[in-house]
């Protein structure tokens, strides 16, 4: 029962962590176009934030547990 309840704590993470690089990524690239990046690129940045999150909170709550 540990583990789901890990798993879904570390899910929930993931997500609210791709949404929040997501939300900032989106606002700096359409505030700031001097910086040269495409609004577009706030999708791949949520892409790549999501997993290291949930990967990350794997390892926290394993950890933690000990």
């Amino acid at each position: 029962m540990a583990f789901k309840r890990n798993l879904v704590l570390s899910l929930l993470l993931g997500i609210g962590g791709g949404l929040a690089a997501y939300a900032l990524a989106w606002g700096l690239f359409t505030t700031h176009p001097e910086l040269g990046m495409e609004v577009g690129s706030a999708l791949s940045i949520a892409a790549w934030t999501a997993p290291l999150f949930f990967v990350g909170g794997l390892i926290y709550f394993a950890v933690r547990k000990r």
